[in-house]
């Protein structure tokens, strides 16, 4: 089943970006990509080490995210072995997939399925695979 949406904006709330104030945050992604001399052109601002100067990760247009999405949600694939035993029936191996596949231009730490003003219990956009074999006698 394939799910996205055309035109949607998300604004991120910017405590989400704010690094090292508490475990939940994305400290590798802000330090992979914060502003110094040699990159100029950071997505996110300069680092501080101290709680107490936020004023970079204040409410602005710089965290509103383009939401737009084009997903491949779930995939089943599967095939029933002949089978000419007495003691099976059925034979049938499958392989299902759960977010398989996804087009998107929001940073990769965030889903673009979460709510507007989102900062807490954030996860990325997950790959489950299950393989399976279903005998029948």
């Amino acid at each position: 089943m394939f799910q996205g949406v055309g035109k949607r904006k998300v604004m991120i709330n910017p405590e989400a970006f704010a690094p090292l104030w508490q475990d939940y945050q994305m400290p590798w992604t802000i330090h992979k990509d914060h502003w110094t001399e040699d990159n100029p052109n950071a997505y996110f601002p300069r680092i501080y080490q101290y709680k107490g100067n936020d004023f970079n990760f204040k409410t602005a247009d710089r965290w509103v995210q383009n939401g737009a999405y084009f997903r491949l949600k779930n995939l089943t694939l599967g095939y029933t072995v002949p089978v000419s035993k007495k003691y099976i029936d059925r034979l049938r191996v499958y392989v299902t997939g759960e977010d398989i596949w996804e087009h998107t231009n929001m940073l990769s730490v965030f889903d673009p399925e979460i709510d507007n003003d989102t900062k807490r219990s954030i996860y990325p956009f997950f790959r489950t695979w299950t393989v399976g074999l279903n005998v029948s006698f």
